[in-house]
């Protein structure tokens, strides 16, 4: 069972009771709650025809008020798809209730692991008695750890001062001096690792069947800010109780993976009769967690047209006649036959329809963290936006590797970090060190402008304000004839600019000025 948060969400807000709303918003959005008939409801429901006809009732009225009565609750905004046949639907954004903020846990979060440890402790004390401003908890971490490896359990005050005194020597010679060139040193710190990065486009990633892409052609990905990877993959948590149970986590799978007529049924087409018959799988439908009915069900909303089943409770053969939408179409179909091209449309598109999952999701493994004994799933292929409406799953720690996904649904600081996290493991995984400054640097370039930008001629480099400067990158004369068409001017204020017309560069000693004045005497 996937249940729709936000659907849940709206109906309990109508006033209907939490297990009606939570066997409603099963695999179902508004759109498709509001048009359930009351006799569908008391079957879902299960529940009786009086109480499924005050259910119908207050939906009813909800959608009569223009389909959003909680409108301040989910949101009022409204985005508009258009199909290929040019006719515009209007689709409302659903909202999912955030996770509720507690003060208390989030500080506790950032409380080190080793506070308590005497090194750690004796460590503060240095340095509050020495009054430096520069130290954080990750630099007494590390102090801690280098001590406790070098077979010290306690450290006496002259011992604790030597260090701080010496960590902070090593602080101002790791510090940055003014005017250094820190994007050159940056370029040349990821540059020289990457040049002994192997070509491995795909990695074995320890799960059947899921290839990620690693090594240089990842590197290229992200810094190219491509958007969709080549192998889009996706780290689902289950929250709660449900987190150690497999049965849950399988159940999830088998309800967000995408399902399509094909992989549940073999279609057969009958051209005499002019009809599309299709014979349902049973091993592959209790893989899948579907029943006849509910491929009969879908089938029939998907297409608006009769549905004819062998059998009433448990089908196992299904037949769809193009142009037939009820019982009274049946008798005139032999007067009025449906053409070949509406047979071979109806055809292709049940072919490919895709009857229950998520969009983008086309495979998810459940896998099991022994560190910590949960299940949890990972895809092929992702979605963030519509798997974060599932009730069941913990959107803290649900994690993609589609960065542009992450920055349209959590912002542009999500994505910086998720930037820096996909290069540092890349890094990682190809066994290369690079301080993670030079990565955060990267980070803070493509993500300056409050969205995510390449670093190519489509992105940083091509909006830069000198005009040598883009000439230089790439497509030299089409900068150039631009830039002399408009009037731009260059007032060679950067690095690349400077160096193609032979003047020193305003970074290093090229930033000051000396001047010598003689004495008169």
């Amino acid at each position: 069972m996937v249940v729709k948060s936000a659907t849940k969400k709206k109906l309990m807000d109508l006033g209907i009771a939490e297990n009606h709303a939570h066997a409603l918003a099963d695999d179902k959005k508004w759109d498709d709650v509001k048009i359930l008939a009351a006799g569908e409801i008391a079957q879902i429901c299960e529940t009786d025809s009086e109480t499924a006809a005050n259910i119908k009732s207050t939906i009813d009225t909800a959608s009569k008020k223009g389909g959003d009565s909680n409108s301040e609750n989910t949101g009022p905004t409204t985005s508009v798809r258009l199909r290929r046949t040019g006719r515009a639907i209007a689709r409302a954004k659903t909202s999912v209730a955030m996770t509720d903020y507690d003060s208390a846990t989030k500080l506790l979060q950032y409380e080190d692991e080793l506070a308590e440890d005497p090194v750690f402790k004796s460590l503060v004390a240095a340095v509050e008695a020495n009054g430096s401003s520069r130290f954080t908890n990750r630099i007494f971490h590390d102090l801690t750890v280098a001590i406790h490896a070098r077979g010290k359990n306690k450290l006496t005050k002259p011992q604790a001062k030597k260090v701080i005194d010496e960590s902070v020597v090593a602080l101002d010679r790791a510090s940055i001096d003014p005017y250094e060139a820190a994007g050159i040193i940056t370029a040349q710190s990821i540059g020289e690792p990457g040049t002994q990065m192997t070509m491995r486009t795909f990695h074995y990633a320890g799960v059947a069947t899921v290839n990620v892409t690693q090594g240089l052609p990842r590197i290229i990905e992200i810094v190219d800010a491509r958007k969709v990877p080549n192998t889009p993959t996706m780290i689902i948590y289950l929250s709660g109780e449900k987190m150690t149970s497999a049965d849950e986590a399988r159940k999830l799978a088998a309800a967000i993976e995408e399902t399509h007529t094909v992989n549940i049924a073999s279609l057969e087409t009958d051209v005499a009769q002019r009809r599309l018959v299709l014979k349902l799988n049973k091993t592959n439908l209790k893989q899948k967690n579907m029943t006849g009915a509910e491929v009969k069900d879908k089938l029939e909303r998907a297409t608006r047209l009769l549905v004819q089943a062998d059998k009433e409770k448990n089908p196992s053969t299904l037949t769809l006649i193009p142009g037939v939408h009820t019982e009274e179409d049946l008798a005139e179909i032999a007067e009025n036959p449906p053409s070949y091209t509406m047979l071979l449309q109806l055809e292709e598109k049940i072919r490919d329809m895709r009857l229950k999952g998520i969009p983008n999701i086309t495979r998810a493994n459940v896998q099991l963290d022994d560190k910590t004994g949960e299940y949890y799933l990972s895809t092929i292929g992702s979605n963030l936006t519509r798997v974060s409406e599932i009730e069941t799953i913990d959107r803290n720690r649900t994690y993609t590797n589609n960065i542009i996904e992450i920055f349209d649904f959590l912002g542009i600081e999500a994505a910086r970090q998720a930037i820096v996290n996909e290069l540092q493991a890349t890094l990682d995984g190809a066994r290369l060190e690079v301080d993670v400054r030079h990565l955060l640097l990267v980070a803070d370039v493509m993500t300056s402008e409050g969205e995510v930008r390449a670093i190519g001629r489509h992105g940083v480099s091509g909006t830069k304000h000198s005009i040598l400067a883009r000439a230089a990158f790439e497509v030299t004369v089409n900068h150039l004839l631009k830039a002399g068409v408009i009037g731009e001017r260059d007032y060679l204020t950067g690095v690349a600019e400077n160096i193609i017309v032979g003047q020193p560069i305003s970074l290093g000693t090229g930033s000051v000025e000396l001047f010598y004045i003689p004495d008169d005497e």
